[in-house]
């Protein structure tokens, strides 16, 4: 029953991310996504992406 609660208040912020985004200006994310450097941006490239490669490896380690 806990996973069913847990699953109904996923897909429901979901749909509400995505009632509320189709309101929402570019601006809105242009404010929010500001990066002062170069360094910064390539910074954070580099950690999403180790983020992202670490993920899927333990999610192929962990079916294998």
């Amino acid at each position: 029953m806990n996973q069913i609660r847990s699953f109904t208040v996923v897909v429901m912020n979901l749909v509400w991310d995505l009632w509320v985004g189709t309101a929402r200006k570019g601006e809105f994310y242009d404010s929010h996504t500001v990066t002062r450097t170069r360094a910064g941006y390539f910074l954070f490239i580099a950690l999403a992406g180790a983020t992202a490669l670490s993920l899927v490896s333990w999610a192929y380690l962990r079916l294998k």
